[in-house]
């Protein structure tokens, strides 16, 4: 399962969250669907796919960044506090065109922060 947005001025594609059972990990189903996903935003013209994953030191926390790092995200080093949760989080992306400049987490963070403004708070446009 995931949930996706679109930011389609600024040609990003967010993963907002995904989520394989428990007991289907493993097998590289996780992969597969990050991979439907990169091929997807490429083909639509988006230039790079964002996630946001906490930041916290734990094995659970570790092991959700290694896994995207295994499927070619960057991560990022600035550490983002929302007001409303206790959890740190940090940028990760994935460009999808040749692109040598290095992204920042704060700049990231204003394309994840626009997704979260108009998923929640609803905009009446199509780029949500």
């Amino acid at each position: 399962m995931s949930l996706t947005g679109k930011l389609v001025s600024d040609q990003v594609l967010i993963i907002d969250y995904l989520a394989v059972s428990e007991k289907e990990r493993g097998h590289g189903l996780g992969k597969h669907f990050v991979d439907y996903l990169r091929q997807k935003a490429a083909a639509e013209g988006y230039q790079k796919l964002i996630i946001e994953a906490e930041s916290g030191e734990t094995l659970d926390n570790r092991r959700r960044i290694n896994f995207w790092q295994s499927c070619g995200f960057l991560l990022t080093e600035y550490v983002h506090h929302y007001i409303w949760v206790p959890e740190t989080y940090r940028a990760m992306y994935l460009p999808l065109i040749a692109d040598s400049r290095k992204r920042t987490g704060e700049e990231l963070f204003v394309y994840i922060n626009t997704f979260h403004r108009l998923s929640f708070r609803g905009s009446g446009k199509e780029e949500s």
